[in-house]
C-alpha cells in the first residue's frame, strides 16, 4: 500500500519530501565519508568520492521508493509500528552508507578501515537497543510449526513484552553470526585451498552486517554474494586481468539486496509438484529453514562451498595467461 505521509514521531513529512530529503542527505554523507575513507587509506582521491556520493543518492532514492512505497520489507509477523517502521529505513540507509564507503576502498586498494566497521557495529546494536523494533525478522520464529488458518508461524512470547532485550538478541546474534560464518569460511577455505582468502575486513564487513540484519538476513546475504562474485567478478576478471578481486563488494551486495527485497526472499514460496493446489508440503518456502536447526547447519555449510567453489574458480581464472 503506497503510503503518501512519513511520520517520525515529532513530525511528519510527504513521503515525496521524506524521499528527498534522505537522498539528499546519505548522498552527502557518503560523498563525505568515501572521501575521508580514502583519505586514511592514504588513496589518491580523484572523482570517486563524487562518484559514490552520486551512487549513494540512488540507491537512497530507490530504497525508501521500495521500502515505504511498495512494502518491499513487509512479512506478517513483523509489524513495527508506523514510526518504528519509518526510521528503521533511515537505520538501512546508515548500514548502505557504510558500506558504500568500505566498498571504494576495497575497490581501490583492498582496503577496509576498521573504524567504519566499529561504528556500524556500534550504531547496529544500539539502535536495535533503543527504538526495540528494527528487525526484518525476529531473534526466533518456527514457519514449520504454522497451520493455515488456524495458527501462524511460532513465536516466543517474550520477544513483545521485552523489545528492547530482544532487539539486543537479534542484533547480537546477527554480529556473532557474521563473525562465526566469515571466519569459517576463511579457516575452511585456506586449508582447501592453501592461499590467504577472506581478510579481516571481510569478518569486520559480516559483523556489521550482521548487527544491523539479524543471524537470518546474514546468512542469506553471505550465501547470495559467491553467487554475484561468479557472474561479475569472472568478467571484471576478464577484462581487468587483475591478480585477486576484492571479496567486500560482494557483501555489500548481497546485504543490500536482502534490504530491498526482504518480503520477495522471506516469502519465497516454490511449489514441487504440477497439481493446481499444493498441499503445504508440497511447497518450498525458505523460511522454514531457519526454524529447524539441522536445516540451519546444511544452509551454513552451502553458503560455506560457494564460496569455497567461488575461490577454486578464481584460481584457475588467476592461472590463465589472459594477455596472449
Amino acid at each position: 500500500m503506497w503510503q503518501s505521509n512519513v511520520s517520525l514521531g515529532v513530525f511528519t513529512l510527504d513521503l515525496w519530501q521524506f524521499m528527498l530529503g534522505s537522498s539528499v542527505l546519505f548522498g552527502l554523507i557518503t560523498l563525505v565519508g568515501t572521501r575521508k575513507s580514502l583519505q586514511d587509506c592514504k588513496l589518491e582521491i580523484g572523482f570517486w568520492p563524487v562518484m559514490f556520493g552520486v551512487v549513494g543518492t540512488a540507491i537512497s532514492t530507490l530504497f525508501v521508493i521500495c521500502v515505504l512505497g511498495y512494502e518491499s520489507q513487509h512479512t506478517p509477523v513483523v509489524l513495527p509500528s508506523e514510526v518504528g517502521r519509518n526510521c528503521r529505513v533511515l537505520y538501512h540507509l546508515i548500514l548502505i552508507t557504510l558500506l558504500l564507503m568500505m566498498t571504494a576502498t576495497d575497490i581501490k586498494n583492498y582496503d577496509v578501515l576498521e573504524w567504519t566497521c566499529w561504528l556500524g557495529m556500534l550504531i547496529g546494536v544500539g539502535g536495535a537497543v533503543v527504538f526495540g523494533e528494527f528487525q526484518l525478522v525476529h531473534v526466533w520464529v518456527d514457519w514449520n510449526q504454522e497451520q493455515p488458518q488456524l495458527a501462524g508461524a511460532y513465536i516466543p512470547k517474550w520477544l513483545d513484552a521485552h523489545r528492547h532485550l530482544h532487539g539486543l538478541a537479534w542484533s547480537t546474534a546477527g554480529l556473532a553470526t557474521g563473525v562465526v560464518i566469515a571466519w569459517l569460511t576463511q579457516k575452511v577455505s585456506s586449508f582447501v585451498l592453501g592461499i590467504p582468502t577472506l581478510g579481516t575486513g571481510d569478518i569486520f564487513i559480516m559483523a556489521m552486517i550482521g548487527a544491523f540484519l539479524g543471524w537470518q538476513p546474514t546468512l542469506i546475504a553471505f550465501a547470495l554474494a559467491p553467487l554475484f562474485a561468479l557472474l561479475v567478478g569472472g568478467s571484471i576478471r576478464v577484462v581487468s586481468n587483475r591478480p585477486a578481486l576484492p571479496y567486500g563488494p560482494f557483501l555489500a551486495v548481497g546485504a543490500i539486496t536482502v534490504l530491498f527485497a526482504w518480503k520477495a526472499i522471506w516469502m519465497l514460496e516454490i511449489p514441487l509438484t504440477l497439481a493446481p493446489n499444493p498441499d503445504r508440503d508440497s511447497i518450498f518456502a525458505l523460511r522454514r529453514f531457519f526454524g529447524d536447526w539441522v536445516t540451519l547447519l546444511m544452509t551454513a555449510g552451502l553458503s560455506v562451498g560457494l564460496f569455497v567453489g567461488l575461490l577454486s574458480l578464481l584460481r584457475f581464472y588467476k592461472s590463465l595467461d589472459l594477455k596472449n
